[in-house]
């Protein structure tokens, strides 16, 4: 993998610069052995670097020609090979030379450039593109491009691929490396910690944390090819890496002398690391790891690394899903760091920036759910960057901008010690503090080039405070004083509440003690509840990343009247949106984001909400952003036996059959064949809808036996033979409700069936429609419980359930079964605050949705779902839409124009807080206005 240009790479100018100066102090030189090490020497110090951090000089190599053995001059594995002659020779000759060493080279060790020279002229050669050229010395700097990549910048061949594409192809090497060392049978836990430490060489053999690529050839030169000793090889690496220099070894070889002490835990062996035996396979995966330039790859991707050599068990019980960094920085720059960003616009003189810096330095961040650590990593870069640009501002206030005029040592004050978390497990907590470190490494090199003088902060002199436990079990107070803490951050476990393990479900009795309905919550309402608790009314802020689904239902009720005893209020919020991970098995989840504290809050708050999971956010500046993220008053809604308003039909679920399918599941063909050969059978065939057969226009049909007589039955054989099956189904039931109905096989077990006209309600449909289509059906027409019933509905109610009114509320307020929406007779339709209206607006919402239904009629072929597929939606029906929500929503807000839902949400939430109020405020009070039915 090419280096890729990060802001550290040295600028080209500076490069061609140094070519010249190269190409005046060797003109005229010619001898071979005497200067032409010192020639490659000095060529490699344009480029920032020394010969030991590529290769190795005098490679021992066989000859195809010859068979016999020789040297290659320098020999760079995978990217340089160079021979080297006297003055005057034939550097074609040198060239063939190259090339008939080539196949005595492992594939890991092939170089991609051969470069033949003779002091005065070169003669080079790129295997991968099959360029060629030749140049003379005084023209080096004219050809620096085919020598760019020593620099860090890029080749012009080499595709410009994107950070997740990175990411995932770093993960992969990774993999690899760990399935190869798995498969020998080594300790699944030993592995994780020298999976960890092999990640903490990649990244520092590509960083200068020690001499570039010291790491790869160390790997090269000191293990064997088939990899028995390379796990000895490691181990002893490991132990110098974690002894202070004047503690090493007199006579301790150079190769690893080199290598920086890294100190903190990294690689502390209380108890020995036990050593995996290892063979070709984990070295050759390994050495290509090493190829891959890791300088230019985020620390929080060692989170998707982690996640990728989980098994999928793993994966569900600890509900372990990776946010991506877009995702990380949608929650921590309103948190934090637009508020930061802000300030550091707004200090100008030297003593604002000073004080702006101290108070960098004294911010404390806790992430309780930590993981591998990604919300830490993100966030502790974002501050060293600004912190640099602080240092940056101060150095021209103070005219000291020249290079290394800034004790930038002492003055860089940001720690990974400001940095808190918690985690359940071992493996992801020790990933946590490794990523933390490099990520320190990382930005100390970008203050190193700003300020021109070389920083790091090794050996380690403070560590992250990452805390192994159960954060639902742990006083977050021993981790982080609350008083201390500035702001928490974080995505907890992705677990609904019937998902939860055993374990998980006493931690939730622990932390909702006392509430009986906790168990309607989700896993990640823990984490809310307990930073409440934690939080008080001291000035702190927090934000997490949670599933939709504690913003929808019955969940929000639940959770924010607990909040609100905290005083807590929403300051920043992010709609529903897809969740994406850079890890193998990610969870198809749809998310959001609520940024939460005691604190007073601004006159308009910043909403993002998205028309699509996948689509982009668009930013609202809100009055206020109610638990279900809308902007709208600080009220739930809870649940309702009975409509709110007085007047409206109640709805109801249609019939249960509980029958595996004997009574309730007879195809139109079947139903022929009824009709045909038991007359007696055929009487009772009635037409059956479910939400399949009501959606896409499926036949299906049943037998309804209410009312049947006993002679009936007995004297048909189809009804004899089927009721015989329902009674032994449900005979065998383990539900005691199913089998006291075998008494009963010819009824459904729930009997829901309106006795009149009856409007059909879909419990789940597409969010990709433009409402959830409903339809009226006749009595006759039997409504299965995938059914909601609404009996004698008018076409006036009609209109207001197919509006983009009720969409609105219908999204906001119901659960949802993945993206898709659900409508719950209880939540949903009983807390919907239909309006007053005069008779003269009644007609008009009547009238027009009438003609929603004839626009439907004149399409007899299409399904509900091919009339409301988005893209199929025929002209008629759209306009007819179009009118019906024109008309509606002049029925709520006469002079009010809605362009968006969150606009309609605004009018909705008012309308229903102030019907709720009085039920809120005594049970014994209820008020209900009066909406009046037509029929």
């Amino acid at each position: 993998m090419p280096p890729i240009e990060d802001g550290s790479a040295i600028p080209k100018v500076e490069l061609r610069r140094r070519a010249v100066e190269f190409s005046k102090r060797w003109e005229g030189k010619h001898s071979e052995k005497s200067e032409a090490q010192r020639f490659w020497i000095d060529f490699f110090s344009i480029f920032g670097l020394n010969e030991r951090d590529l290769g190795t000089f005098e490679a021992l190599a066989k000859r195809l020609s010859t068979g016999g053995d020789g040297y290659i001059d320098y020999l760079s594995p995978g990217e340089l090979a160079v021979e080297h002659k006297s003055s005057g020779a034939d550097l074609g000759a040198a060239m063939k030379q190259l090339f008939d060493y080539l196949t005595s080279l492992n594939s890991e060790v092939k170089p991609r450039l051969l470069v033949a020279c003779d002091f005065g002229h070169f003669y080079w050669y790129d295997i991968v593109t099959q360029d060629e050229g030749r140049f003379d010395l005084e023209e080096l700097s004219q050809n620096l491009d085919v020598f760019w990549w020593l620099a860090g910048h890029r080749r012009a061949d080499d595709p410009v691929a994107d950070e997740t594409e990175l990411n995932l192809k770093a993960t992969d090497l990774m993999a690899k490396v760990h399935d190869a060392v798995l498969a020998t049978g080594y300790d699944p836990h030993h592995l994780r910690e020298w999976l960890t430490r092999i990640l903490f060489c990649l990244f520092a053999d590509d960083s200068e944390v020690w001499d570039r690529r010291g790491f790869e050839n160390y790997l090269h030169l000191y293990s064997s090819p088939d990899g028995t000793d390379l796990g000895p090889r490691l181990a002893l690496l490991f132990q110098v890496l974690n002894t202070p220099t004047d503690a090493r070894p007199a006579g301790l070889d150079d190769d690893l002398a080199t290598f920086t002490y890294i100190n903190g835990d990294l690689f502390s062996d209380t108890p020995p690391l036990p050593m995996p035996i290892c063979n070709a396979e984990i070295r050759t995966n390994l050495l290509a790891a090493c190829r891959f330039d890791w300088s230019g790859i985020s620390p929080a991707i060692f989170g998707s690394m982690f996640q990728n050599v989980m098994t999928a068990s793993e994966r569900r019980e600890l509900g372990a899903h990776y946010t991506t960094e877009e995702n990380i920085l949608r929650t921590i720059k309103p948190l934090f760091l637009d508020d930061l960003v802000e300030e550091l616009d707004a200090a100008r003189s030297l003593p604002a920036l000073k004080r702006l810096h101290d108070k960098l330095a004294s911010l404390r961040f806790l992430d309780p759910a930590c993981g591998c650590g990604n919300f830490l990593v993100v966030a502790y870069r974002e501050l060293r960057q600004i912190e640099t640009e602080i240092l940056r501002r101060i150095a021209e206030k103070q005219g000291s901008t020249g290079q290394g005029a800034m004790d930038i040592a002492f003055l860089c004050k940001v720690t990974v010690g400001q940095f808190y978390g918690i985690e359940l497990e071992e493996f992801p907590a020790r990933i946590a503090r490794t990523a933390l470190y490099l990520m320190d490494h990382q930005e100390n090199r970008k203050v190193s080039h700003e300020f021109g003088r070389y920083f790091a902060r090794f050996p380690i002199p403070t560590s992250p405070h990452i805390t192994m436990g159960n954060a639902l079990r742990l006083d977050w107070n021993y981790q982080l004083a609350a008083d201390e803490c500035s702001f928490i951050m974080g995505n907890p476990p992705f677990i609904g509440s019937r998902m939860a393990s055993p374990e998980q479900k006493e931690d939730q009795e622990e932390v909702w003690a006392g509430n009986k309905l906790q168990g309607k919550l989700d896993y990640v309402t823990n984490w809310y509840k307990m930073a409440a608790e934690y939080m008080g009314d001291r000035p702190i802020k927090a934000a997490f990343v949670s599933t939709n689904s504690i913003s929808q239902g019955e969940q929000p009720a639940v959770l924010w009247s607990e909040l609100w005893s905290h005083g807590m209020g929403i300051d920043f919020a992010y709609g529903t949106f897809a969740w994406t991970s850079e890890a193998k098995g990610k969870a198809a989840v749809h998310v959001v984001i609520v940024g939460f504290s005691s604190m007073p809050k601004p006159r308009t708050r910043p909403l993002w909400t998205f028309a699509t999971p996948k689509s982009d956010p668009v930013l609202t500046e809100a009055k206020n952003i109610s638990p279900y993220l809308a902007d709208g008053p600080d009220v739930v809604v809870t649940s309702q036996q009975q409509p709110l308003v007085s007047g409206i039909p109640p709805m109801f679920f249609g019939s249960m059959p509980r029958d595996e399918g004997w009574l309730s599941n007879i195809s139109p063909e079947e139903a022929a064949d009824i009709r045909q050969r038991d007359p007696i059978a055929a009487s009772y065939l009635r037409q059956l809808i479910g939400a399949d057969e009501f959606i896409n226009g499926k036949e299906r049909w049943c037998l309804w036996l209410l009312g049947a007589s006993p002679s009936d039955i007995t004297s048909s054989p189809v009804l004899q033979q089927r009721l015989g099956e329902v009674r032994r189904f449900r005979q065998d039931s383990k539900a005691a409700t199913t089998r006291a109905a075998a008494n009963t096989p010819g009824l459904f077990v729930q009997l829901a069936q309106p006795s009149t006209r009856y409007l059909a309600v879909p419990g789940v449909s597409s969010e990709a429609r433009r409402c959830v289509p409903m339809a009226f059906y006749e009595a006759d027409v039997i409504a299965s419980n995938a059914l909601l019933t609404i009996p004698g509905a008018t076409d006036e109610l009609f209109g207001y359930l197919n509006s983009s009114m009720f969409t609105a509320w219908n999204r906001t307020v119901s659960g949802r079964l993945k993206s898709d929406c659900r409508i719950s007779q209880e939540i949903t339709y009983n807390n919907f605050p239909f309006p007053q209206a005069a008779d003269a607006a009644r007609k008009k919402v009547s009238d027009a949705a009438t003609a929603v239904l004839d626009a439907r009629a004149a399409h007899p072929e299409s399904s509900l779902a091919d009339l409301y597929n988005p893209v199929a939606m025929p002209p008629n029906l759209v306009r007819a839409h179009d009118e019906l929500d024109a008309v509606v929503e002049s029925v709520f807000a006469p002079r009010r124009k809605f362009a968006t839902d969150a606009d309609r949400l605004a009018v909705l939430l008012d309308d229903y807080q102030k019907l709720a109020a009085p039920l809120l405020a005594s049970a014994s009070a209820r008020k209900k206005s009066t909406w009046r039915n037509n029929s």
